[in-house]
C-alpha cells in the first residue's frame, strides 16, 4: 500500500504495510501471550477458578486485519469469581499500576 496522507496533518504520512507486518509478527504474538500469561497466573491466584492464555488472532487496523493477539479465559468456571468479575478487577488494577 505505501505511505499515505493522514487526515487532519500536515507532513506525517502513515506506512500501513510497517504496522501491517508488526502486527503478524511472531515477536508481538509473543508479547501479547506474555501479557495475557500474566494476568490469568494474577486472576488464578485471586480467585477460585482455573484461567488459562492461549493465542488468538484479532482483528484490527484500518482495513480490519486480522493481528497476533492473546485471550484469557476461565477454563473451570466458580460462582464466586462470576459474581465478584475477578477476570475483570484484575485487568483493571493492572491497568492502574501501569504494567
Amino acid at each position: 500500500m505505501g505511505l499515505r496522507k493522514v487526515p487532519g496533518s500536515r507532513s506525517y504520512l502513515a506506512d500501513d504495510s510497517g504496522l501491517r507486518e508488526l502486527g503478524t509478527s511472531s515477536a508481538v504474538g509473543a508479547v501479547t501471550l506474555a501479557a495475557a500469561q500474566r494476568l490469568a497466573a494474577n486472576a488464578a491466584s485471586v480467585g477460585h477458578g482455573e484461567y488459562e492464555a492461549a493465542p488468538a488472532t484479532v482483528t484490527a487496523g484500518w482495513a480490519n486485519e486480522r493481528r497476533a493477539g492473546a485471550v484469557v479465559r476461565e477454563s473451570r468456571k466458580d460462582w464466586r469469581d462470576t459474581r465478584d468479575a475477578v477476570l475483570m478487577r484484575v485487568a483493571q488494577s493492572m491497568e492502574a499500576r501501569g504494567k
